[in-house]
This record gives C-alpha cells, structure tokens and sequence, in this order.
C-alpha cells in the first residue's frame, strides 16, 4: 500500500485519483485551496471508507511555507510519503495579445513552479529508499493550442521538468508524466461542448478508439506507472489515439 501526496486533489483527475486510492486502502493527503470542495469530496469518501485514511491540508502549491507546512503534517500524522501526484492546475484561457501577465503568472506558477516546490519539498521529506513522482501533462505542451499560451507553455515545462528530475533524482526517486487528453471529465466537456451532438461528434472525429476516455482508464495508466520500477522520465499518454 501506498501513502499518497495529491496536490489538486478536490478537482478533476485530482479528485478522482483521491477517491480511487483512498477507497482502495491506501493513505491520501489531499491537496486543496477550496474548502467546499474538499468537504464535498470528503462526504463522498465517508460513505465508502473511513476518512482517517485522508488528510485533507488546504495550501497554495506556489508558496513555499504552505507546501512545507503541508509535508510536516502528512510526516506527523502517516509517518512517510512515498508517491506525489502533483495535478494541482488552473485554466485562463486568452487570446495570446489579450493574456495580461496575471493571467501568465497565475497559469504559469501554479501548473509548473507548484510541481518544481511539491517534488522539491517530497524528494526532501523522502527519507525511504524509493519513491514515485507522477507530473500531470497536457498534448497541447507538445502541440500547441489556440488561446492557452499560458497553459500550453506551463505544461510544456512540467514535462521538461519531468526529465530533469528524473535524470538527477534516479535511482532513489522514479519521475514520469501522465498526459491525458479527451477523458470524460467536467472540464473537459465544458471546453469542448461535449454536452451538445455537434461538440461529442467534433471531439469523437479526431479519436482512432471512437470514444472518450474513462475514468478508469486514468486509474489504470497510474497504476501501471507506479508498478513500473525500471522506468523513469517518460511521458505516458491516455488519448485514445488523439495524439500520437
């Protein structure tokens, strides 16, 4: 069993990951800065587990002092964090003229230095003799899209990150990335119109499996990644086919 670090843990992926491993008897410190949706998630984990299994913490994963204060309490009350899934992420998308630099900086420091401070602060609070960092990637930081300058740079960079991390921290710490694209979740339909014929048919078009990606498809490619112990520093993509 693991003791699990899920930064972003109350929203999309973050969310769905926090419910999986903690109703399948792992340790999860849930990661969050809204409190309505933490005690949402909370209330649902209460009717399937025992919520002593979680440690919701509310922290800014771009300060330094929250993201320590953080660590202290998951060491304190489960003794050891041996994996960080790091998911915490904001959307504002733009035309690039009309981005201002709080909209960059926003994006920007909470998608990429918020993954640089949490690996940072888990590779110190890790005193075991392995670990498992796993980085949430977007297609569109290799691609490029239209009106995420922002977004697409800041992945772009976790995904660099990944590499370098994983360079310096081998063989004590694995480092990979996880780059979904077209899984069904809230986010997802609302930037694509999913909801609408006209905007599942568009998006099912450009998908070789025909359909969207499910939850469990997510689940599964995590679990494959932290049961792969000789494999470090890769990107592993959950499309469908969308982007090769």
């Amino acid at each position: 069993m693991y003791t699990i670090m899920i930064t972003g843990g109350t929203r999309g992926l973050g969310a769905l990951l926090t419910k999986h491993f903690a109703t399948t008897g792992h340790k999860v410190v849930m990661n969050y800065r809204n409190e309505e949706s933490a005690n949402q998630n909370m209330l649902e984990i209460s009717k399937l587990c025992s919520t002593e299994q979680v440690l919701p913490f509310k922290a800014d994963v771009r300060n330094r002092k929250d993201v320590q204060q953080m660590f202290g309490k998951a060491i304190e009350k489960f003794g050891c964090i041996n994996v960080l899934i790091n998911c915490a992420g904001i959307n504002r998308d733009a035309p690039f003229l009309e981005l201002t630099d709080e909209d960059w900086d926003s994006v920007v420091d909470t998608h990429l230095k918020g993954t640089f401070i949490c690996s940072q602060e888990f590779v110190r609070h890790n005193t075991t003799n392995s670990g498992c960092i796993i980085n949430l990637g977007a297609a569109c930081g290799i691609q490029g899209r239209v009106n995420g300058a922002n977004f697409c740079s800041a992945k772009g960079g976790v995904l660099a990150i990944t590499k370098c991390m994983a360079r310096e921290l081998a063989p004590r710490i694995r480092v990979n990335c996880l780059t979904p694209s077209a899984v069904d979740t809230e986010e997802v339909r609302e930037r694509y119109s999913l909801d609408t014929p006209e905007g599942l048919k568009k998006v099912l078009a450009g998908i070789p499996m025909g359909r969207l990606g499910a939850h469990k498809d997510v689940i599964h490619m995590v679990e494959s990644i932290l049961g792969a112990n000789f494999t470090t520093g890769e990107n592993f993509f959950v499309n469908g086919g969308e982007y090769m």
